[in-house]
């Protein structure tokens, strides 16, 4: 019988990078998800994983360190709300993040494309050559895991034997929603858990919470009701999963929370035609007479940079084509001249939001135009959680301290961005804070 057990509840990246690191370290795993499959939120991201000081950079002699990318991080996060330990744990371990991923007897995630994101002030945002960085490194730690837990050994030699001394000591249970947290002397000892109809008590020595934010609880008493309710009329990017769970189940513990307040807003939020009144996307109307939707239109050097992207909208008909600005005036029933007076001020005037490292400067009306309906939708949840630099959960007051055997990773803790989130560090947060979470636990 192995002693030493963890319980991870949620199986997006997060959860994932907890649970092989706990196998790293020689401890059995029990993986718990509410929902019928694995992946979480993780899957979908697009924008890639951030990496300060990795390998990629260094072959495409992009200058960086993760003293430059905390400094971005801190600026994105405000004075008032910036962390500084919890900033310094993502950046100083991003390169590790990207190097574990990267890993040939790993997972051997491509992600050679690097690129440069807004708020950042050197290109460190790697994803791989087609264009699905979520999919990519989520999908090959889901696959791993999977063939440990049915017992499918490595590929060849040591490899091999070290998988299958793994094998019996990885157990994933997928449609398992956990209800409360088991307390023993004080300390976290396990879950009880609802599935298939049956309420199952699973003890083990420690747990690591990895259930996602809460940007899709819409629920009239819900935690965007009580800390946001002007957001509550817009739609969310997020799988009906991320309903906040790790918040209630460390409620009774009186855990601690940081910035439930600070709520990502995505601009561009996809309309679909077909169903404008998803609350996925939901559209939104726009008040005054002869006023109509929101659209992004990218023209061809834009769509070059997202090509991939742009392909998989026009494939889901969120997004349509058009050879030139003269059939999507005439599909639109918008004036031409009102098009190419618009054409013209976005390379005449400054960006109103001062935007300055665009991939496209101008537009004519000849080329080819991609063009969505978009909507505002809340995106990601910055606050959750609070935990320090090692992921312990804390509890709530001036003199917070540790909860033990209780660890969390992922948009459930709070803290780590502040006011705001660059672009590729969701990701990158669930990676680095997954490993800090397991190792914290194996130890335990």
């Amino acid at each position: 019988m192995v002693t030493s057990r963890v319980i991870v509840v949620g199986g997006g990246l997060a959860g994932l990078s907890a649970a092989h690191t706990l196998l790293e370290r020689g401890k059995s795993v029990l993986l718990l998800d509410k929902k019928p499959s694995l992946g979480g939120n993780s899957v979908k991201a697009s924008s890639g994983i951030n990496g300060a000081g990795t390998s990629a950079q260094r072959v495409l002699d992009i200058q960086d360190t993760a003293e430059a990318f905390a400094a971005d991080t801190t600026t994105s996060a405000g004075p008032d709300l910036a962390r500084p330990a919890l900033i310094t744990g993502l950046t100083a371990n991003s390169a590790s993040a990207i190097a574990w991923l990267t890993n040939q007897d790993k997972f051997n995630v491509d992600l050679s494309v690097v690129s440069r994101l807004g708020g950042h002030s050197a290109a460190r945002t790697h994803r791989d050559k087609l264009g699905a960085p979520g999919w990519a490194i989520t999908s090959a730690l889901m696959k791993r895991l999977a063939a440990l837990a049915e017992g499918e050994g490595g590929e060849n030699g040591k490899e091999k034997e070290k998988e299958k001394e793994k094998e019996k000591r990885v157990e994933i249970v997928k449609g398992a929603n956990v209800v409360k947290l088991l307390e023993e002397g004080g300390a976290v000892v396990g879950v009880e858990y609802e599935t298939e109809g049956n309420t199952i008590t699973a003890k083990r020595d420690a747990v690591i919470l990895a259930t996602g934010g809460y940007a899709a609880d819409f629920t009239p008493t819900g935690i965007l009701a009580t800390h946001r309710p002007d957001l509550l009329p817009l739609s969310t990017t997020n799988g009906d999963h991320a309903t906040g769970d790790a918040i209630r189940l460390t409620a009774p513990l009186s855990a601690g929370t940081t910035d439930l307040t600070q709520i990502q807003v995505h601009p561009t939020g996809f309309v679909d035609p077909a169903n404008p009144a998803a609350k996925t996307e939901r559209m939104q109307e726009v008040e005054g007479e002869g006023r109509g939707p929101v659209r992004l239109v990218l023209g061809e050097r834009a769509v070059g940079e997202v090509k991939k992207h742009c392909d998989f909208y026009v494939s889901k008909k969120l997004m349509k084509a058009y050879p030139n600005a003269a059939a999507f005036a005439q599909d639109t029933w918008i004036p031409l001249e009102n098009i190419l007076e618009t054409f013209a001020g976005y390379g005449r005037d400054s960006d109103p939001f001062g935007a300055s490292n665009t991939p496209q400067t101008s537009y004519t009306p000849d080329e080819t135009l991609h063009v969505a309906i978009i909507t505002p939708v809340v995106h990601y949840t910055m606050g959750g959680l609070t935990v320090d630099a090692s992921a312990r959960v804390l509890t709530s007051g001036d003199e917070a301290k540790p909860i033990p055997g209780l660890w969390a990773a992922g948009e459930v803790i709070g803290g780590v961005h502040g006011r705001n989130r660059l672009a590729g560090s969701s990701l990158l947060e669930a990676v680095v804070f997954g490993r800090i979470a397991g190792e914290g636990a194996a130890g335990n």
